[in-house]
This record gives C-alpha cells, structure tokens and sequence, in this order.
C-alpha cells in the first residue's frame, strides 16, 4: 500500500509542475533521459538474470494476442463512431502504459524480481506494436504512405531495443560497473512516474459514455478474458502473473500522443490516458488479488 501511495505521490508532483514556471517540454525531456539512460540501464541490470525457459515465451505471445482482441473489442463496440474516434481508440485500446507506468507498478504490487518478464513484454511486445501496428493505424487513417524502412530503422536504432539485445548477447556486466548502472536505474521509477503525471490531461469533453465505456474495456474486460484464458490453461508462475498484469495497464501515454498529434479525438485521447492512470491504481492491485486468489 506504501508503494502504491508513493505512486500517487509522484504522478500529483508531476502533475502539479504542469502549473509551475516549466518549459512546455519538461516532460519530453524527462521521457528522454528515462529512454535513453534509465530504461537502458534497468535493461542491462534485469535481462542477463531472465531465466530463458519454456514461460518465457507466454509474455511474448501474450500481447499480440491482446492486440488481436482488442482490435476486435474495438470493432464490436465502436464501429459506428466517427473515424476520427475509431482511429484513436484503435491506438488506445491495443496498447497499454506496460514500461512508464508498468515498471513502477510491478514493482509497488509484485515485487522487483517482476521488470525482468516485464521487459520482456514491453519490449518484444508493447513497443514492436506501437512502431509497428500504431504506425499502421496512423498512416491508415490520416491517408499517409506507411514507411516500412523508416519503421525498421527506429526500432533496431531505439535505445532500450538496442540494450536489449547487447545484454542478452553478453549478459551480465562486468561487476565494477554494477554500482553506476543501479544508481542510473534508479533514476527510472521517479521520472518516469513524475514523466507521466506531468503529461496527465484530466479534462472531459462531451463523449463521455464512449469515455466509460472505453475504460471498462481496456482495465476490466480486457484483463479478465485474459485471467480467465490463463486459469483455463492452467498456466500458475511469476511469469504468467506479470504478463496478466501488463495486459492490465491503462492506456500509453505514446500512444494518445500519436491520437492527438494526428487529430484523433484528441480531448477523449488525453482523458483516456490521463484517467486510466488513475483508476489503473486501484484496478491492477484488486486484479493481482483475483491471479493470486485463482493461482
């Protein structure tokens, strides 16, 4: 509970410099630091400790199948909403705030033994989608050309992908460098979270039943088909618990950021993200007392 008030704590501080004498680009640049310093540095410390077994791959599957269903939640629920509409919950609904918001909040209600199947998720999940699948949604619905090359080259040049790979190929590093890598890993959990708090819009516009609607999808329904896959197949470990749990997560803050930069309901995008952060807090611990109380 100490945890979760703690969040709390950060995302109002981030929220609260909204209104004191910051640049406007405040928040992009802590989210610079945390993905091209923090989140590296958690990947480096985390990934050569991953036991590379047969649940393994649960957490990669995992989130393509979440996006194929919420593709089609999408569908059934909205189609009749303007395309505009359609195009952001298309962004919004598929993929989920699994690292910003994701890493603190596993580690508040799991435990940090979690960010390793976490990045897992996020990165051969959460970001391939949202370079990938979320480049296709806005390239589709704004009439732009999509740019497969161009794709490509952000994800293998994006900085926690390239840590990734470089700390599974060498693993563990050398112990000297141990201490400096954990004090820039501890750097990820404060600014990512006061990050997200300073991006938070809490303001409601007129489409508030598709605004409900939307969040019981993405924090309840969503969630619960995926426990109750999980409990049908029987599948009980650390890392089916943090592959239910980062299915669990609100909307990405990326992801509404895209929405409103392209013109897709750009006040319900940022409700959505802003919102579902904040009931996410309350949605993900009960969540994690249904996986316990089902494993």
């Amino acid at each position: 509970m100490v945890q979760i008030l703690f969040i709390l704590f950060l995302l109002i501080v981030g929220y609260l410099l909204r209104f004191a004498k910051f640049p406007e680009d405040f928040g992009k640049s802590l989210n610079l630091f945390v993905i091209y310093i923090s989140f590296p540095a958690t990947i480096l410390l985390q990934v050569p400790h991953i036991t590379f077994d047969n649940s393994l791959w649960i957490a990669v599957i995992t989130p393509w199948s979440v996006l194929a269903l919420s593709v089609l939640l999408v569908f059934l629920f909205f189609r009749h909403q303007p395309r505009n509409t359609l195009a952001a919950l298309l962004l919004l609904v598929p993929l989920g705030n699994t690292s910003f918001f994701g890493f603190p909040m596993l580690e508040a209600v799991v435990g940090k033994e979690a960010i390793q199947y976490a990045i897992v998720y996020d990165q051969l999940g959460s970001f391939l989608m949202l370079s990938t699948y979320g480049a296709f949604v806005v390239g589709y619905f704004s009439g732009e050309k999509i740019n497969v090359p161009s794709i490509g080259k952000k994800i293998v040049l994006f900085p926690p992908f390239i840590a990734l790979v470089f700390a599974s190929i060498v693993g563990p590093m050398p112990q000297i460098t141990i201490p400096y890598i954990e004090l820039l890993s501890h750097t990820l959990v404060p600014l990512a979270l006061i990050s997200v708090g300073f991006s938070m819009q809490l303001r409601l516009g007129d489409d508030k039943a598709i605004f409900a609607k939307t969040l019981f999808l993405k924090l309840v329904l969503i969630p619960l088909i995926a426990i109750g896959v999980f409990a049908l197949l029987s599948i009980h470990n650390m890392t089916a618990t943090v592959t239910l749990l980062e299915a669990s997560m609100p909307p990405m803050i990326t992801a509404g950021a895209l929405a409103i930069h392209a013109g897709f309901a750009p006040r319900l995008s940022a409700a959505l993200v802003g919102y579902g952060i904040v009931v996410s807090l309350i949605t993900i611990p009960l969540l994690y007392q249904l996986i316990l109380f089902i494993s």
